[in-house]
């Protein structure tokens, strides 16, 4: 991941010895909670959760589902004046990677596979380093418009199939995974923050309204 080959001792099972994603067993199947799998989920969706046919707003990371939560929408890579532009792209950061190859900034999501590989993708991951040392990797923005973007085509034919336009905009490069939050608690822009304790990997502040923003419009405090 990151732009890195697959290490010789990658694996997808744990071993003391093996290197692993870090993702954990996830699960691909299909659970029929009517018929007694997955209880514990059941009983908690039984006496707790509301909206029952809800599953999650996006097919992506804990990062873009609490986005789609607060805002309803998607958000995408924008420059410092709010407007849209492909997020940092094939950016030499002037480094060498624990591996000893050169660090190439590339926040475009690449979920193609490597030849030869088992789960390993070219460009998916979160990405290494921050504001005080070297960064590379990245990924998570696709520009979905496109289909000759990686991984976008057969996304989009599989949605075509079911009737479901994938409502993109041209030229919008849209966050499908975790980045950290574009402001601090403090209402501080932590995109631009220079301290080398910061990660690069942040959201730049974004237009995209809001629920505050719809609530404030209305006059609710």
């Amino acid at each position: 991941m990151n732009g890195l080959p697959q290490p010789a001792n990658f694996s997808t099972e744990y071993s003391p010895t093996a290197l692993t994603t870090g993702e954990g067993s996830t699960a691909m199947g299909f659970y029929n909670v009517l018929k007694g799998d997955a209880p514990y989920f059941k009983f908690l969706a039984d006496n707790y959760a509301m909206s029952d046919n809800f599953h999650q707003s996006v097919d992506g990371g804990t990062g873009a589902n609490h986005i789609m939560l607060g805002h309803g929408d998607a958000i995408y890579f924008t420059d410092a004046n709010g407007k849209a532009t492909q997020p940092p792209h094939l950016v030499s950061t002037g480094g060498t990677t624990p591996a000893g190859t050169p660090t190439v900034l590339d926040e475009v999501e690449n979920p193609d596979p490597y030849a030869g590989t088992n789960n390993w993708y070219k460009q998916d991951g979160y990405g290494d380093g921050s504001f005080g040392s070297p960064a590379y990797g990245g990924g998570s923005y696709s520009e979905c418009a496109d289909a000759t973007q990686p991984g976008v085509a057969a996304i989009v034919k599989y949605l075509r199939q079911l009737h479901i336009d994938p409502n993109c905009q041209p030229g919008r490069y849209y966050l499908l995974n975790n980045y950290n939050p574009g402001y601090f608690g403090q209402g501080e822009n932590a995109y631009t923050d220079p301290s080398p304790f910061n990660t690069i990997y942040t959201i730049p502040p974004s237009n995209v309204p809001s629920i505050g923003d719809v609530m404030l419009k209305a006059g609710i405090s």
